[in-house]
């Protein structure tokens, strides 16, 4: 029983190229964690303008989703080796040139607007060439594990590197947070490269117009009954992504709480993740992954109607470790069956609009929820979320045949 439920780290064992891939990861997690953190404070420190603080923010968003779409056409194009390589290489360049300009006596604001830019748009060319070579590198009945190691770096990440960064920038200063950001970036590019060739399989005609390119991957998800299914139920989350945002409120006005309030509330979905992503090893051998993911999801959504109605900060606390623990199990299930049911051709693209759904939901559902949260009180607002959340994921579990049948070896799809 413990061996079915603890994390599957076969493909860390058993495969070395995905292993150095995973270390490469895990790094480039770490990196951009601690830019997070030295880019805010920087900037703030120069202006003392919130505004330029966003304007940044906003310049290394906007590269990233750039960055997912064109590295999506790259990777069914080139080897996506090469790719990964020169992704990091150039990103590396960057950090570089963050930590020369901040040890400069006045460092220039346009400099860290464009790097941080450049850095968005490498990172998002990286990402979607790794998540595009993985299935080549781990057997097909290890996907599911691939992604729950994947998946456990980047909750560690998002809780280890801010801290990091926070620590080094306090200690050190940020030219120095760049400088250990690039030490480790580059310091990866010797773990790519002894990473077998890995071109697509069916590779795309170099001077095709990316924008067909682009759209021929929407076409392909529209029309494949468990990819699409997937994408469509990833809208829900990206609405669910605004939840955050109404969190200070809820803490306040729901919880009575203050800032140490807050930061439990920020903290718990990544706690129940964490466990989740450690005791995945059953997900790899679900008979029924696409019921499980479905059934994971409409109780995450219950769970957040639930969160709107508590009135005290450990059942507040608690609902959202529940949440962040059935979310992640919807992720880790989620990254497997679109890898096992996108060929090989197209999995660059698929990757790269799977990416940018990923990212770009936090930001539109922030808008939803604050918007929301000037009409109605905070509990009030997140039970609406959950419960409309649910409603829908409950209707898409009724009607998606297809996903609620779907396995992790799939039969070929007619046509």
């Amino acid at each position: 029983m413990l061996r079915r439920l603890v994390i599957d780290v076969g493909p860390l064992r058993d495969s070395r190229p995905f292993r150095n891939v995973f270390i490469a990861r895990t790094v480039s997690v770490f990196g951009i964690g601690m830019l997070a953190v030295a880019l805010p404070v920087q900037v703030y420190d120069l202006t003392g303008s919130t505004v330029h603080v966003g304007g940044v923010s906003a310049a290394e968003g906007f590269a990233l989703l750039a960055g997912f779409l064109w590295g999506g056409v790259l990777a069914d194009r080139h080897d996506r080796r090469r790719l990964m390589l020169r992704a990091r290489a150039a990103a590396g360049i960057g950090f570089v040139l963050l930590a020369l300009n901040a040890f400069l006596p006045s460092p220039s604001l346009a400099a860290l607007y464009a790097l941080a830019a450049w850095d968005g748009l490498m990172t998002g060319v990286s990402i979607t060439a790794l998540l595009a070579a993985t299935p080549a590198l781990v057997a097909p009945d290890k996907l599911v594990a691939a992604g729950a190691l994947n998946a456990l770096t980047v909750r560690l990440g998002s809780m280890a590197s801010p801290a990091l960064g926070g620590l080094v920038v306090s200690a050190f200063g940020v030219g120095w947070n760049y400088a250990a950001a690039a030490a480790g970036t580059l310091g990866t590019l010797a773990l790519l490269t002894g990473l077998p060739r890995l071109k697509p399989a069916a590779e795309e005609e170099a001077d095709a117009n990316p924008l067909k390119a682009v759209w021929d991957g929407f076409r392909f998800v529209a029309s494949h009954r468990v990819v699409g299914s997937l994408m469509l139920l990833g809208l829900l989350f990206m609405v669910a992504g605004g939840i955050p945002v109404l969190m200070p409120a809820f803490a306040t006005r729901s919880l009575d709480g203050g800032a140490t309030t807050v930061g439990l509330l920020f903290a718990a979905p990544a706690c129940g993740a964490v466990l989740a992503s450690l005791t995945s090893g059953w997900a790899g051998q679900a008979r029924a992954p696409g019921l499980a993911l479905l059934v994971a999801s409409v109780s995450g959504f219950a769970a957040l109607a639930c969160l709107g109605l508590a009135r005290h900060p450990a059942l507040a606390v608690a609902i959202l470790f529940v949440y962040g623990f059935v979310q992640s199990i919807e992720e880790i299930l989620r990254y497997g069956l679109i890898q096992s049911h996108t060929p090989d051709s197209h999995l660059g693209r698929v990757n790269a609009l799977w990416s940018a759904q990923e990212t770009g939901g936090g930001a539109i559902g922030s808008l939803g929820a604050g918007a929301l949260g000037r009409y109605l009180a905070p509990g009030a607002a997140i039970v609406l979320y959950g419960t409309v959340s649910a409603v829908l994921a409950l209707a898409l579990a009724l009607t998606l045949t297809g996903l609620r049948t779907a396995t992790l070896r799939p039969e070929p799809e007619p046509g």
